[in-house]
């Protein structure tokens, strides 16, 4: 019986307005993102630039720290990822006083004026040759200690809620410094011998997909929640013999596997590019990258998106789930802004690693994006399983949420 309904849901899914739109959504987003991909030559001596990388040195940290800490402290607002999610922080009088007693202590700034004026001074020298992009950096105090230092910013991070960039776990990732040659090879053979070039590539295609296959499968899910009641077969339905949680489990089978289909499809694409690269360069790529990455890193965000549709679908009977998921989209994207590069993944729904490159940000962050993999498929079958709940409870005559409302509306009016 699953496997009959599992086959009618793919094909009513394949005859649905909302699927091809969202294939088409996926098609513009791929070929105006990765159309032209082009595989990374090997670096070579005398280039202008190679890049940036992150840079360990004490020295570089406390600089590249304090000059982000005076720019947010000029601006009075400061951005946190407290768990995982952006946040932006506005201290009140007591906490904002203590922040510019700890930037003083750290770089002599004394007030908001003389960090405007240090503000001004970087944005005049921003155009000047070979300073163009770079963060601004600010000196620490005389005889500033990093042992002291590293104190003064925890403290900061405290003061801010936590997750900010003067934690220990993204302090160091402040110190970003330009790569010489030797640190652009470094990187380039991290991507042939570790990556086996696919894998880098793999994760650039989950960045741009994943942004939106965090939005349109609510369409999908909502769509078909919908559909049996506006065309009056809810009733019908009820009454079959197949249990909730069959018709339930196929419809959502049904959408994770046709919303997947062409996002494999269309890994096709940089795949062969990659596989034609690799065999003139006689590199040992890796040719189920793609396949590994799109199930490890997108089908997580298809399902929880998917799941979510139809249980709010389901429970209130209405397109609610749009505006919830849309919010949720949101943030989670345009939150996350600066953690494109990769290695800082978060709880975010949509991670992001907006390069072929870093392979060391990955490997370092992969326990917490297999968690963060986990805990999302974790809820998505959680939701369905309150979704079966839910249908099952309507079969039987209870749960008419939106039944219940109009009839209200309506012995008041």
């Amino acid at each position: 019986m699953l496997g009959q309904l599992f086959v009618r849901e793919c094909r009513q899914t394949a005859r649905s307005l909302i699927f091809w739109l969202t294939v088409l959504i996926l098609i513009f987003d791929f070929t105006t993102q990765l159309g032209e991909m082009e595989i990374d030559e090997e670096p070579q001596p005398g280039q202008e630039s190679y890049g940036h990388r992150q840079s360990k040195d004490p020295d570089i940290i406390m600089r590249s720290t304090l000059g982000q800490l005076t720019e947010e402290y000029v601006r009075e607002n400061y951005t946190t990822y407290p768990i995982g999610f952006y946040k932006s922080v506005t201290l009140n009088e007591k906490d904002d006083a203590r922040i510019g007693e700890i930037l003083e202590e750290t770089a002599g700034i004394a007030g908001r004026e003389s960090a405007e004026q240090i503000i001004e001074e970087w944005y005049a020298a921003r155009n000047e040759p070979g300073l163009a992009g770079e963060p601004l950096k600010v000196e620490p105090a005389d005889g500033m200690t990093y042992e002291h230092f590293t104190e003064l910013m925890d403290e900061a991070d405290k003061i801010l809620g936590g997750g900010s960039n003067y934690g220990k776990e993204y302090r160091e990732k402040n110190a970003q410094v330009p790569m010489t040659y030797e640190d652009a090879v470094k990187e380039y053979d991290a991507l042939i011998e570790e990556d086996r070039l696919t894998g880098g590539y793999a994760r650039l295609f989950c960045d741009y997909m994943v942004i939106f296959l965090g939005i349109l499968p609510v369409f999908l899910a909502v769509t078909r929640g919908l559909r049996d009641r506006r065309s009056m077969m809810q009733e019908l339905i009820y009454t079959r013999k197949c249990s909730s949680l069959t018709v339930i489990v196929s419809r959502y089978l049904a959408m994770l596997v046709m919303l997947t289909l062409p996002v494999l499809i269309l890994s096709l694409n940089p795949l062969l590019k990659c596989m034609s690269y690799a065999g003139k360069a006689g590199i040992a790529a890796d040719t189920l990258a793609f396949v590994k990455y799109t199930f490890g890193w997108l089908f997580p965000t298809i399902m929880i998106v998917s799941a979510l549709g139809m249980f709010l679908t389901e429970l209130t009977d209405t397109a609610a789930a749009v505006l919830v998921q849309g919010a949720w989209w949101f943030i989670a994207v345009f939150g996350g802004v600066d953690r494109l590069s990769g290695g800082m993944y978060g709880w975010n729904p949509m991670p992001r690693h907006n390069t072929e490159l870093n392979w060391q940000g990955f490997h370092d962050g992969f326990a917490q994006l297999a968690a963060n993999r986990l805990l999302y498929t974790a809820a998505a079958l959680l939701l369905v399983l309150l979704t079966v709940l839910i249908y099952s409870q309507k079969r039987k005559g209870r749960l008419h949420i939106r039944g219940k409302i109009l009839a209200n509306r309506k012995s008041k009016s």
